[in-house]
């Protein structure tokens, strides 16, 4: 009779993951709630998810109660105490004034389900209710589409070295390319992604690293992808009329140039879920390639149309490499088990804490990091 929320399979890791999606797509639902007219629903329905995977009594049993909880370390639920990794167990979804933390962004994402039933709603967004596989392969499958290697690698490039812009600037850069779009193309830049400024006028801030539009909290202004995140502050506007700028307050972080504010009116950008799925990984594939040329070597993007991220010649040596970057090591450990990788496996710089941890857990697999490989490419080159 809960075929619909359990799904084929129930044991006490998928139950828990159930437990995360859920989490999720309440959290996201009770921050909209003053303007989505399903928003409570939706609320009461994963509150059911949830108390399916508890059990009788040993979980929230009220939508407010389930609400409260995300105000809470998730580890504090009984499933997720025994269940989840460390990453999952101390994120918190909701902030203080019951908005999405940067860790609710940042890493339960990994675990969005379809949960929920068929009658699921459609208005959540994609990131709360699809898993990042899907989203990838939806958005390589329209690449691909009538596309040969070079056409594939120029549209997913383009896609990950301007994911956001003015609406003449892009149309005018897909035209010249005749590169493809995924099947959403651009859309409008989230709300909490710009800044009203005194005047009425809204102003956006491309990420340094991923160059999408960092969320705008109050007076603080960052990516919402954690590694990415540079800490600024909206400085004092000069006239009401002026230009907004930033200050970088974050120090401790590698430099970084501080981006200049960009008109709200007509910019676009594409869809979360892409920018987390594909603009993220292919931020750090790109910054990869160039890194190994500068040494010397030889790089091919995404071979066979993405069999693997990148086909590194240096000297006589070839090289396959499949780029991992995932927040949770467990999730990336389960994903590994359920489908072996065409390549060896490398963590980038951002990610290397995490090699230990795959290393004992799978001693079968290649793995090695942005470190150890560029150590060993280098190595390769001087060698040839």
């Amino acid at each position: 009779m809960t075929h619909w929320l359990t799904g084929p399979r129930d044991d006490s890791a998928e139950r828990a993951h159930r437990v995360v999606a859920a989490a999720l797509r309440a959290a996201y639902a009770w921050t909209v709630r003053h303007r989505q007219n399903d928003a409570m629903r939706e609320v009461a329905r994963m509150t059911g998810v949830v108390m399916e995977a508890h059990g009788p009594g040993l979980g929230p049993t009220t939508p407010l109660d389930f609400i409260d909880s995300l105000r809470q370390r998730l580890g504090l639920m009984p499933v997720l105490a025994r269940n989840a990794d460390e990453a999952i167990a101390r994120t918190v979804l909701l902030d203080g004034e019951d908005r999405l933390t940067a860790e609710a962004y940042d890493l339960a994402c990994e675990y969005a389900l379809p949960v929920g039933g068929p009658s699921s709603s459609a208005w959540l967004p994609t990131w709360t209710r699809m898993r990042s596989d899907r989203i990838r392969d939806e958005t390589f499958k329209t690449l691909i589409d009538g596309n040969g290697q070079e056409g594939y690698t120029a549209s997913r490039r383009f896609l990950i070295e301007h994911p956001a812009g003015s609406t003449a600037e892009l149309r005018e850069l897909v035209s010249e390319t005749g590169v493809k779009l995924p099947p959403r193309g651009y859309t409008d830049i989230p709300a909490d992604h710009r800044h009203r400024s005194a005047d009425g006028g809204t102003w956006w801030w491309p990420c340094p690293v991923c160059h999408w539009p960092m969320a705008v909290t109050g007076t603080t202004v960052r990516c919402r992808y954690v590694p990415h995140a540079n800490v600024y502050r909206l400085a004092e506007a000069t006239t009401p009329r002026s230009r907004p700028a930033l200050r970088r307050v974050d120090e401790g972080r590698p430099r970084s140039a501080t981006p200049g504010a960009r008109p709200g009116a007509g910019s676009r950008c594409v869809e979360y879920g892409v920018w987390r799925f594909v603009v993220v990984p292919g931020a750090s594939e790109l910054r990869i390639k160039q890194r190994l040329e500068k040494l010397g070597a030889t790089v091919e993007l995404w071979p066979k149309r993405d069999r693997y991220d990148l086909h590194v010649r240096a000297g006589g040596t070839e090289f396959k490499i499949d780029i991992k970057e995932y927040r949770s090591p467990h999730r990336l450990i389960d994903d590994l088990r359920a489908k072996a990788p065409s390549a060896r496996v490398l963590l980038p710089q951002t990610h290397e804490y995490q090699w230990e941890t795959l290393r004992v857990s799978l001693p079968s697999l290649q793995i090695t990091t942005e470190t150890k490989f560029h150590a060993e490419v280098r190595r390769a080159l001087r060698t040839s």
